[in-house]
């Protein structure tokens, strides 16, 4: 669910965790991460209930889904929503910071 609706938090998660071949985020660490995000995604019932259930069984995944083209067609759809209202709600600051960048050079 982090990865294909809030891969910027996913991102950061895993980073966090030192790479090996079987690497699991400690609880804590997804809990305290996700919490400090304003991501709407983050404060459904359904990521609850999968952190919940990450907290019993860790990564073991009942029943996996498969990305089809309809599920990965939704998932683009909702981190471009996201993008968008992001790029609206910070426009001035980003416009700043890119004049800034433009100005350094």
């Amino acid at each position: 669910m982090l990865k294909h609706e809030v891969p910027i938090v996913y991102d950061i998660i895993i980073s966090m965790v030192p790479h090996s071949l079987h690497s699991e985020p400690p609880y804590l660490l997804i809990k305290a991460i996700c919490e400090a995000s304003s991501d709407p995604s983050l404060k459904k019932p359904k990521f609850f209930r999968y952190l919940e259930e990450y907290l019993k069984t860790g990564l073991y995944c009942k029943r996996g889904k498969r990305i089809n083209p309809e599920r990965e067609a939704y998932y683009k759809s909702i981190r471009k929503v996201k993008l968008r209202k992001y790029l609206r709600e910070h426009r001035d600051e980003i416009e700043r910071m890119r004049r800034q960048f433009l100005s350094d050079d």
